[in-house]
């Protein structure tokens, strides 16, 4: 038993810890002894004791956390100082209530209370109330849980629930039949796309059997569709299905299995578009092809795109199907030059940024000089009229012998002729979809921003606190726990801000800061920083003594770089050297004087059949996949941008298994131009497609 001096106080003995002050009477003294004391440090919740003339008698460690007082700055101090002032008297009347009849409230019965933090400060908290009889005397013991995170956390989760009616209003904006089922088959969600295709409403096909409501013909079965499902997360093809009125319907499907973190799972998104008239249409082609035309004739003019044959440094006209007149919005006469046409018509080719391409961007007049294929270019028509057609080019160059072109085909062409195969692809409808999916991706990643902060703070505020001596020390485990949430989120983070670069980018809002500066001391800062990420990587530098000064928006140009020599180390998995060259080019060929960098690793390259695609929004190598690369395919993609912002070009050489090099070709500033210091700023808009060998 403790022993306690005449006026009630414990008595100290050696070694024992000096309990802090009270003014609690000698009756209740046991209460409040160091052991207790302790005991009441480690509630979670803040504690009080309040006496009838409402003076704060006792306070645990938790109360000195909340409301930010030393203990002893708060005991025989009145309630009301932890109250906002406006609550102060109906508090003293409802406490003066409380004593004639005390009783246990619990927390968590809808009262919304507010307490006061030293700062001055309001928080909203929850307040449980019991009392305690000690002798003649009666007290209250109040537990505080400030509900300062909590309330945030519902807002929160009303922010998410609010962004998933918006997706899920997203959805039924597709033309598409988009159906989610889970692991059962069993119809979760079905948009109005599905509604229009198949007849049944939402509410009559949710938990419906997918594959038996509709019929579903699978080629090759069921069951080899979900080996294929399993193996690779996703199917592509052909389905046959039966509406509600009985009609069959033939649908390209596209089909992903979601997974949960752990693999498991969770649902396939399945989605379907109608190609029942696009099937029927071609069923009565081929069998027109039997019977009148040519089997060469009949594909030519089906193609849903233009196809022109053209020859010659000017691109004169050899051949072109119906669609052309179609894409063009006039007739381009055969034999005529390319230039002239447009002339002639007034039609305008621009890029998506709406900036006109002068003859040596065309695409047309490109691959009869480059001799090379160039693939997915994305180029605008502007007609005559003032409509507009965005559009895909992919041009081929034809090395046809003499004797294999006949008739009046031959008669055209000079010894010699560049020849060259030139297809434009009407992508309005995929346009309008890519506007879509990019503002679903610019919503994503503004709401990502919050959560992951919150993350890392909460983790990197744990983890310093811990060093600091602050808390009870981390279990081992616990430290990498916190330590996988950082790399984590800090991987998400930059994900974040990928999206928001492409976002920026596809809106036309990403700007460049644009002033003179050497590129070689930028470069050797970028290298010397990565070197520091790896021990099995040796990066290298050549450069020339001389300065190389261009127009560069320097954070912009290190964002390129950091990612070609991050793709260097990250597609090099067994370690070796990594070079980064600088040099000045153009000036033996007529070119304007430019800066030529270039990384080259001896990693696992790229695949010469995917190298055409590579560069392309969320492109990646299959070899990638296959070592367990992680990526995005997002970086390359922001990275030629930028670099075409610059004025310049990216490109690269890969052969699989023996590495890549990457060039970027920036021009440089004339000597006229270093003298001006004032920064350019530019805005950037979505780069080409892809093409081939960039």
């Amino acid at each position: 038993m403790t022993a306690h001096d005449p006026q009630g106080a414990p008595e100290q003995t050696p070694g024992q810890p000096v309990p802090a002050s009270s003014t609690f009477p000698p009756g209740i003294a046991d209460v409040t002894s160091v052991l207790f004391r302790q005991f009441l440090d480690l509630l979670p919740d803040a504690l009080i004791v309040v006496d009838e003339q409402g003076r704060l008698v006792q306070a645990n460690a938790q109360a000195t956390v909340v409301f930010g007082y030393r203990r002893e700055e708060l005991l025989g101090q009145a309630l009301d100082l932890l109250l906002p002032e406006r609550f102060r008297e109906i508090h003293r009347r409802h406490a003066a209530q409380y004593f004639k009849a005390p009783r246990l409230r619990p927390m968590g019965i809808g009262l919304h209370l507010f307490a006061r933090h030293k700062d001055g400060g309001e928080f909203p908290v929850e307040i449980s109330l019991s009392p305690l009889r000690v002798g003649d005397r009666l007290y209250v013991i109040a537990a505080v849980r400030d509900m300062t995170a909590q309330r945030r956390a519902e807002r929160e989760r009303a922010l998410l629930l609010q962004n998933l009616s918006l997706q899920d209003e997203l959805l039924n904006q597709a033309y598409d039949a988009i159906i989610l089922r889970d692991p059962l088959d069993r119809i979760l969600f079905w948009n109005r796309g599905a509604e229009r295709l198949y007849g049944w409403s939402a509410q009559e096909a949710l938990g419906r059997i997918s594959t038996r409501l509709l019929k579903t013909d699978y080629p090759g079965g069921l069951a080899a569709v979900r080996t294929i499902l399993e193996r690779d997360s996703q199917w592509e093809g052909e389905l046959t299905q039966v509406c509600r009125d009985g009609r069959l319907v033939i649908v390209e499907s596209r089909q992903a299995l979601v997974r949960d973190q752990h693999g498991q799972v969770l649902a396939t998104l399945e989605i379907n578009r109608d190609i029942s008239e696009r099937r029927q249409r071609e069923r009565e082609a081929r069998a027109l092809l039997a019977g009148h035309l040519s089997l060469l004739e009949q594909l030519f003019e089906a193609l849903p795109f233009a196809v022109a044959l053209v020859a010659g440094e000017a691109a004169r006209l050899l051949l072109a199907n119906q669609a052309v007149r179609r894409v063009w919005g006039a007739e381009w006469p055969l034999g005529q030059p390319f230039l002239d046409f447009l002339q002639e018509h007034a039609i305008v080719v621009s890029d998506m940024r709406g900036k006109a391409l002068v003859p040596g961007e065309l695409v047309t007049l490109r691959v009869l000089r480059e001799q090379r294929a160039i693939a997915l270019y994305q180029e605008q028509i502007r007609r005559a009229d003032g409509s507009a057609l965005p559009v895909l080019v992919s041009a081929l160059p034809l090395r046809v012998p003499p004797e294999a072109l006949q008739g009046e085909l031959l008669r055209q062409l000079a010894p010699g002729e560049p020849l060259a195969l030139v297809i434009h692809q009407d992508v309005t409808p995929l346009k309008e979809a890519e506007e879509l999916k990019d503002e679903f991706i610019s919503i994503a990643a503004h709401e990502l921003r919050t959560p992951l902060a919150a993350l890392t703070g909460y983790a990197e505020m744990l983890l310093r606190q811990t060093e600091r001596g602050h808390g009870p020390p981390l279990a081992p485990w616990q430290r990498e726990a916190l330590e996988e949430i950082q790399q984590g989120t800090a991987r998400l983070a930059s994900l974040t801000e990928e999206l928001l670069d492409l976002s920026r980018l596809q809106a036309g809002r990403l700007q460049l800061q644009r002033l003179p500066a050497d590129i070689i001391p930028l470069v050797r800062q970028v290298v010397r920083r990565l070197q520091q990420t790896t021990e099995r990587h040796q990066l290298e530098v050549r450069a020339p003594a001389e300065p190389l000064v261009a127009l560069i928006d320097p954070h912009r140009l290190e964002q390129v770089l950091s990612n070609l020599i991050e793709n260097a180390i990250k597609y090099s998995p067994q370690g070796g050297p990594i070079r980064v060259s600088v040099a000045r080019d153009g000036d033996h060929d007529g070119q304007a004087p430019a800066v030529l960098i270039s990384v080259q690793d001896h990693g696992i390259g790229i695949p010469r059949h995917q190298q055409g695609q590579i560069g392309g929004r969320f492109m990646r190598a299959e070899n990638a996949r296959a070592w367990g690369i992680e990526g995005t395919g997002l970086g390359l993609y922001l990275a030629r941008a930028l670099v075409e912002q610059h004025g310049g070009r990216l490109w690269f050489e890969s052969e699989e298994g023996q590495g890549s090099t990457f060039f970027v070709r920036l021009p440089l500033l004339g000597e006229e131009s270093c003298e001006s210091p004032e920064n350019e700023e530019t805005t950037t808009a979505a780069p080409p497609v892809g093409e081939a060998g960039a």
